[in-house]
Formats: C-alpha cells, structure tokens, sequence
C-alpha cells in the first residue's frame, strides 16, 4: 500500500466526523492499529482493505489512490455488470433459461455493436445529441447498419 492508503483513509473518517476511537471499535481493531494504518506506519492485509471500503461504501480504488478518471470507469462498469445481471436474471424469472440465454445474446451484441461504432477512426456518434437513449440506440443501430457492423 502508499500513503495514498494512509491519506484516503484518514479523509474519508474526518468526512464522516468520525473518531478513531468509534472506527477503529465498529471494525474490529485497536485504535492504535488504526492510527499506526492512517500515518502510514504499518501496512493493512487485504481483508482490511475489504473491511473499510465496505465500512465507508467505497471502492478499492478510491482507498488505493487511482486516479479519479479511472474510479469513474470502474463505478460504471460495476454499475452496468449490476445492471446486466439483475436483467439477464429478470429475464431468466419470467421466461425462462432459454430466453435468457437469448436475450444476453442480445446485449453482448449491442456491446460490440457499440464498441465496433466507436473504435471507428471517422464515427460520427455522439450520444450527447440525442435526447433520450432510446433515439441513441437506435442512430447506433442506424450506423452500425450502414457501415455493415451489425453482429
């Protein structure tokens, strides 16, 4: 770990105005231990790292030191795995596995529909511009149909 760590960690409890003592007793460690990890003294197992990401409803990274561009992807990523997920099983619930399986079918293509339309060095998608992301998926659909990219 850096003193990123040590930094993050020592923010988010002051954000939260929150003692050492009161953190360190509701995770299960000594004040002192506490301390010794927010001046950068010892160094925190992972299950530490688990512990007080999910103590403060962050990610690894925001206690790791990434940079915030990459925080960002990574939330929406996990968002839209979480997403996919609650989906796909919706799907499977109401329909059944084999319309699940279509369906997921569906969304992988969409993906690298999407991904194919926006590697293209000449794309002119801007999702911006549309007002809704139904009218944005179907102008991806439209350009990936006229370029012959569709999966």
């Amino acid at each position: 770990m850096s003193l990123e760590f040590s930094k993050a960690i020592q923010k988010l409890r002051r954000e939260k105005k929150l003692s050492q003592r009161v953190v360190a007793q509701e995770l299960g460690i000594s004040q002192a231990l506490l301390s010794h990890y927010e001046k950068g003294v010892r160094q925190p197992k992972l299950e530490f790292v688990r512990k007080i990401t999910s103590y403060y409803g962050v990610s690894a990274d925001d206690v790791l030191g990434y940079p915030s561009s990459e925080r960002e992807i990574s939330a929406c990523e996990l968002q839209l795995k979480s997403e996919l997920i609650a989906a796909i099983k919706q799907v499977e619930n109401e329909y059944g596995s084999d319309c699940a399986e279509l369906f997921c079918g569906y969304l992988t293509s969409v993906v690298l529909n999407a991904k194919k339309i926006v590697e293209e060095p000449e794309c002119l998608f801007d999702p911006r511009r549309y007002a809704d992301m139904k009218s944005a998926e179907a102008a991806l659909f439209d350009a990936a149909k006229s370029k012959g990219n569709v999966v």
